[in-house]
């Protein structure tokens, strides 16, 4: 790429060469001006290196070269922003909140048809297994400070901060504990090369590399590399923890999204949008700073006199020889001959301000996949429909991400878990190790949410339930419910019902009694339904 010097250079020795032979100057020209030309010339406009271009010069490395350098800078900024940015925090608390609610809960489905069991049997099976992972939740975290559902949480809030999470399995001893299997967080500045291995090229930050790509081992330090108040320096040690123990269990939970192959570490979530953050909360803060310093200021009194004194007693000067007058709500001020009062109305903010907000945020917004709506926490312009289809779009989303999660770190849980308790003597299944998968199948209900016109979605449920389109397991997994514990609880509810002499309300019977009575459900022009005939509105 030609730069100003070796443009100046290259002329200045086309003139020379023009200067003793005339011919080769001009053929020199002319090759020249056909390799600009060929230059500007692109299939791609994108590719185009003309002179609005010329200065886009993209890396071309791999996803380790392009990231690893820089992944320490980018992971400390996402964790400022996190701590001190009042949007970035509050999207990060929105994800976790959509993402992991209460907790990702599991729900036993044993294959029998494959284990050649009947359904009593899967179903003893899948009531103990459940009954096993409620006793250990509790103990799930192995500084005892958490259950899983609260791991679930951090370990999501680090994916999102720091780009990965890293989640070690332990075995504690402790006759406290139901079971021995424990996990132990841990945050991703402890996973780093040591000192002494830099120069192995199959380590990359901490991470070292099988022939395929795959984890082999990773280098844990025993103390957080920040810890500069209580670690000592004897402690800031390495330990080589390998993926995958003898018996093919995993050692350690290395959980990122995989943006490019060949990628090593992950990327924090707020990654793309880290200087819109940065130069919008400046600009936020320049604007307060400013309202603030114009509040201060409300009258300017402008005299043709220069005096030091008035009737009240002597002006108070400040550094600069600049007269100091107080003021107080409610307060007469008489005014020395020659003097007058001039307002002062700065209008900070300017009404640039918010527009110029709202634009910067629908920016962040596109950059994250998620509604503006939920990014700005702002519904004052959105309507049902507008509403819905952003909700929509969001869900999907978290739904994504739900599912990632529950299959890379809550089945494996699961499954350890599982194990142990077989080995207890706890859970009855003769081939658990020849069909180990088959036992611990299971199904992963994350929590629900609510909808905007509640009645339009039931309403659609029941359309749905009567088509034959959806079952009951996925309408209670949408409200993040187990649909069998509902049934008991239903029917418990209705046999003590009948005992206290209570009648037991029945759907079927109350819609023929509404068509009995004239009092049928009408259409709504918006698409809904309801029992009075009144139409639904947006």
């Amino acid at each position: 790429m030609k730069t100003p010097l070796t443009e100046k250079l290259s002329e200045r020795l086309d003139g020379f060469i023009s200067f003793f032979s005339p011919r080769a100057g001009l053929k020199r020209r002319m090759y020249r001006e056909a390799i600009k030309v060929a230059r500007s010339f692109s299939s791609y406009k994108g590719a185009s290196r003309d002179r609005l271009r010329s200065s886009w010069i993209p890396g071309g490395g791999s996803a380790d070269t392009d990231l690893l350098p820089e992944l320490k800078d980018i992971r400390e900024r996402s964790r400022d922003l996190n701590r001190n940015d009042a949007h970035a925090s509050g999207i990060t608390s929105t994800m976790t909140v959509n993402v992991i609610g209460s907790g990702i809960r599991p729900q036993s489905r044993v294959d029998k048809e494959q284990l050649g069991i009947d359904d009593t049997s899967a179903g003893k099976f899948q009531k103990d297994a459940e009954r096993v992972w409620k006793l250990w939740t509790p103990f799930a975290d192995a500084g005892r400070r958490m259950d899983f559902y609260e791991i679930q949480q951090l370990v999501d809030r680090q994916i999102l901060e720091n780009g990965e999470a890293l989640i070690v399995p332990t075995m504690i001893d402790d006759p406290s504990r139901p079971y021995r299997i424990a996990l132990q967080v841990i945050e991703s500045d402890r996973l780093d090369t040591p000192p002494e291995k830099r120069g192995d090229k199959s380590i990359r930050s901490g991470v070292r590399i099988g022939e395929r790509g795959e984890a082999v081992s990773y280098f844990i330090q025993k103390t957080h590399p920040g810890d500069i108040l209580y670690a000592k320096r004897a402690e800031k040690e390495f330990m080589e923890v390998p993926a995958f123990n003898e018996y093919g269990r995993r050692n350690v939970f290395h959980l990122y999204y995989v943006l490019r192959s060949g990628q090593t570490r992950g990327v924090p979530f707020f990654a793309p949008v880290l200087s819109y953050f940065k130069d919008l909360g400046e600009y936020a803060e320049a604007e307060l700073v400013a309202a603030r310093i114009a509040a201060c200021f409300s009258l300017f009194i402008t005299s043709e006199a220069s005096m030091d004194v008035s009737a009240g007693g002597a002006f108070e000067r400040n550094a600069a020889g600049q007269f100091i007058e107080s003021m107080e709500p409610g307060m007469i001020k008489h005014l020395m001959p020659g003097e007058s009062i001039t307002s002062f109305n700065p209008q900070r903010p300017g009404s640039s301000f918010e527009p110029f907000v709202d634009r910067i945020l629908k920016a962040i917004s596109a950059a994250l996949g998620l509604p503006y709506e939920l990014v700005a926490k702002d519904f004052s312009k959105t309507n049902y429909s507008s509403a819905r289809a952003a909700l929509l779009e969001a869900r999907r989303y978290f739904r994504m991400r739900q599912e990632w999660l529950a299959q890379k770190f809550c089945q494996p849980v699961w499954d350890m878990v599982l194990e142990e308790a077989y080995l207890k003597r706890e859970l009855k299944a003769d081939t658990f190790y020849e069909n180990r998968q088959r036992w611990t199948s299971a199904s992963w209900i994350a929590p629900g949410w609510e909808w905007v016109d509640p009645l339009k979605e039931a309403q659609a449920a029941e359309v749905g339930l009567r088509n034959g389109i959806v079952t009951y397991s996925d309408l209670y997994a949408q409200d993040g419910k187990d649909w069998e514990e509902c049934f008991e609880q239903r029917k418990r509810e209705q046999e003590k019902m009948k005992k206290l002499g209570i009648e037991v309300q029945d759907a079927n019977k109350t819609k023929d009694t509404q068509k009995n009575t004239g009092q049928e459900i009408e259409e709504d022009p918006a698409g809904g339904k309801n029992a009075n005939g009144n139409a639904g509105r947006d």
